[in-house]
Protein backbone atom coordinates (compact mmCIF):
# COMPACT_ATOMS: atom_id res chain seq x y z
CA UNK A 1 0.00 0.00 0.00
CA UNK A 2 1.37 3.40 -0.94
CA UNK A 3 2.26 5.96 1.67
CA UNK A 4 -0.34 8.76 1.61
CA UNK A 5 2.11 11.43 2.85
CA UNK A 6 4.88 10.92 0.27
CA UNK A 7 4.80 10.29 -3.45
CA UNK A 8 7.02 7.68 -5.08
CA UNK A 9 9.63 10.16 -6.30
CA UNK A 10 10.07 11.55 -2.77
CA UNK A 11 10.50 8.05 -1.33
CA UNK A 12 13.07 7.22 -4.01
CA UNK A 13 14.96 10.46 -3.32
CA UNK A 14 14.89 9.78 0.43
CA UNK A 15 16.27 6.25 -0.06
CA UNK A 16 18.97 7.62 -2.36
CA UNK A 17 20.01 10.24 0.20
CA UNK A 18 19.98 7.65 2.98
CA UNK A 19 22.26 5.37 0.92
CA UNK A 20 24.56 8.27 0.09
CA UNK A 21 24.82 9.26 3.75
CA UNK A 22 25.63 5.68 4.76
CA UNK A 23 28.39 5.51 2.15
CA UNK A 24 29.85 8.83 3.34
CA UNK A 25 29.63 7.75 6.97
CA UNK A 26 31.50 4.50 6.22
CA UNK A 27 34.14 6.41 4.23
CA UNK A 28 34.83 8.90 7.03
CA UNK A 29 34.74 6.19 9.70
CA UNK A 30 37.34 4.17 7.78
CA UNK A 31 39.51 7.28 7.34
CA UNK A 32 39.35 7.98 11.07
CA UNK A 33 40.12 4.38 12.02
CA UNK A 34 43.02 4.23 9.58
CA UNK A 35 44.44 7.44 11.01
CA UNK A 36 44.47 5.92 14.49
CA UNK A 37 45.27 2.29 13.80
CA UNK A 38 47.57 2.40 10.76
CA UNK A 39 50.48 4.16 12.53
CA UNK A 40 50.34 1.54 15.28
CA UNK A 41 49.96 -1.52 13.06
CA UNK A 42 52.52 -0.64 10.38
CA UNK A 43 55.64 -0.78 12.63
CA UNK A 44 54.46 -4.07 14.13
CA UNK A 45 53.84 -5.51 10.65
CA UNK A 46 57.27 -4.39 9.41
CA UNK A 47 58.90 -5.95 12.49
CA UNK A 48 57.14 -9.26 11.78
CA UNK A 49 58.24 -9.19 8.12
CA UNK A 50 61.86 -8.48 9.09
CA UNK A 51 61.84 -11.35 11.60
CA UNK A 52 60.42 -13.71 8.99
CA UNK A 53 63.00 -12.63 6.40
CA UNK A 54 65.87 -13.08 8.86
CA UNK A 55 64.62 -16.53 9.84
CA UNK A 56 64.32 -17.51 6.17
CA UNK A 57 67.83 -16.22 5.44
CA UNK A 58 69.26 -18.13 8.40
CA UNK A 59 67.48 -21.29 7.27
CA UNK A 60 68.80 -21.02 3.71
CA UNK A 61 72.34 -20.33 4.91
CA UNK A 62 72.41 -23.43 7.14
CA UNK A 63 70.74 -25.50 4.43
CA UNK A 64 73.15 -24.14 1.83
CA UNK A 65 76.16 -25.18 3.90
CA UNK A 66 74.70 -28.62 4.51
CA UNK A 67 73.79 -29.15 0.89
CA UNK A 68 77.27 -28.05 -0.24
CA UNK A 69 78.82 -30.54 2.19
CA UNK A 70 76.46 -33.27 1.03
CA UNK A 71 77.26 -32.61 -2.62
CA UNK A 72 81.01 -32.87 -1.95
CA UNK A 73 80.64 -36.12 0.01
CA UNK A 74 78.35 -37.72 -2.55
CA UNK A 75 80.70 -36.79 -5.40
CA UNK A 76 83.63 -38.40 -3.59
CA UNK A 77 81.88 -41.50 -2.27
CA UNK A 78 79.55 -42.49 -5.07
CA UNK A 79 80.49 -43.94 -8.38
CA UNK A 80 77.26 -44.55 -10.15
CA UNK A 81 76.90 -47.37 -12.59
CA UNK A 82 74.83 -45.89 -15.36
CA UNK A 83 74.98 -48.76 -17.78
CA UNK A 84 77.17 -50.87 -19.97
CA UNK A 85 79.35 -49.19 -22.57
CA UNK A 86 78.74 -50.48 -26.07
CA UNK A 87 81.20 -49.64 -28.81
CA UNK A 88 79.57 -49.64 -32.23
CA UNK A 89 81.77 -50.28 -35.21
CA UNK A 90 81.05 -49.07 -38.68
CA UNK A 91 80.50 -51.79 -41.26
CA UNK A 92 81.87 -51.19 -44.69
CA UNK A 93 79.97 -52.56 -47.66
Amino acid sequence: MANPYFCDSQIIMFEFLKTLLIILWVYYALRLVMRWIFPKVLPWLMHQLVKKAMKQQEFTQTNGQRSAQNQKSTKLNSKKVVGEYIDFEEIEN
